[in-house]
């Protein structure tokens, strides 16, 4: 089922090649416009079929007037001509968190104002969600759009478009993060689009999104890579699939990860002198031989983790 004509995608790198691959596989829209500065990452995505058209720009994939993907391609060109699309109905911004803010008001500037065409629905895909949508809801967007925030839970400690996946959505979680101005019926859309994608979905605050990520996310990465920070080299020839498995995270892209917890240092902090706490408990009953106290913890460890619905 079609939900939108033409579908913008800012930033092609997982994600956002994850997002064409998976509009594209499910048949929702017309088009997949890329936009992204890199030029070899935009013809990248072109080759391997994520996007149906690529630009640098955002007044050309935004509006109209973009060459159409090569036969070797193989876009998803059904019964259209993508020259006679209409501009995009959803942008999505698929950024870095510390430019998805700038991103999302180019791109409301770059919609085109001539014959009535405004009123775009602009979300993003960030893993954090304060920040971003502070800003945005003090910010009168250009042209009359309107931004929601997005976050589907999915990925890998792998980037970039090659390693694109069109399931990557499937069952997993979309947390939409709607402000005071959000409509319910640009709510209701992105419900409908996030669940078209095989997620389940959930709305919370960005204030709220961004305290529950902290403890189930971004604390984790960077446990993940203390770990394999402290690694002494001499000892890897004795780790095991444990160490491997409890460090896979630390190979994420450190700015990436930099610019997540620059926004949302706050709420990371409160979970790591929680997690201090705990440690220094741990340490304390050790210290005393206190095993059965040990045991209790471990008890509950895998209790908690034998509860988790693991993917």
């Amino acid at each position: 089922m079609t939900l939108f004509s033409r579908i913008v995608i800012i930033g092609v790198g997982l994600i956002g090649g994850s997002l064409g691959l998976a509009l594209k596989k499910r048949r929702l829209t017309h088009c997949v416009v890329g936009v992204d500065h890199n030029a070899e990452r935009l013809q990248t995505a072109l080759r391997l079929g994520v996007v149906d058209k690529i630009t640098s720009n955002f007044e050309e994939g935004i509006n109209a007037g973009i060459d159409t993907a090569p036969e070797n391609a193989q876009p998803d060109t059904g019964a259209y001509n993508p020259s006679s699309l209409p501009a995009a109905e959803l942008i999505i911004v698929a950024t870095p968190v510390s430019l998805i803010a700038k991103h999302v008001q180019q791109a409301a500037s770059a919609v085109q104002t001539t014959f009535n065409y405004r009123n775009v629905l602009i979300t993003d895909v960030g893993s954090t969600k304060e920040m971003i949508c502070n800003r945005l809801e003090h910010t009168t967007l250009p042209n009359d759009c309107r931004f929601i925030g997005s976050h589907p839970i999915a990925g890998k400690e792998k980037s970039g478009v090659e390693y694109a996946d069109a399931d990557i959505f499937e069952n997993k979680l979309a947390v939409i993060t709607p402000t005071a101005s959000a409509r319910d019926r640009d709510i209701g859309t992105l419900v409908r689009f996030w669940r078209s994608l095989g997620s389940l979905t959930a709305s919370m605050s960005p204030v709220e999104h961004d305290r529950t990520l902290a403890r189930t996310s971004h604390l984790p990465h960077l446990l993940s890579a203390l770990l394999a920070d402290r690694l002494h080299l001499p000892d890897a020839k004795y780790m095991g699939t444990g160490y491997h498995s409890t460090t896979r995270l630390a190979s994420g892209l450190p700015e990436l990860w930099r610019d997540i917890v620059s926004q949302n240092a706050e709420a990371i902090l409160e979970a790591i002198r929680d997690y201090e706490t705990a440690l220094r408990d741990l340490r304390e009953k050790i210290e005393r031989n206190d095993w059965e106290a040990v045991a209790q913890f471990l008890e509950n460890a895998k209790r908690n983790r034998d509860t988790l619905a693991v993917p």
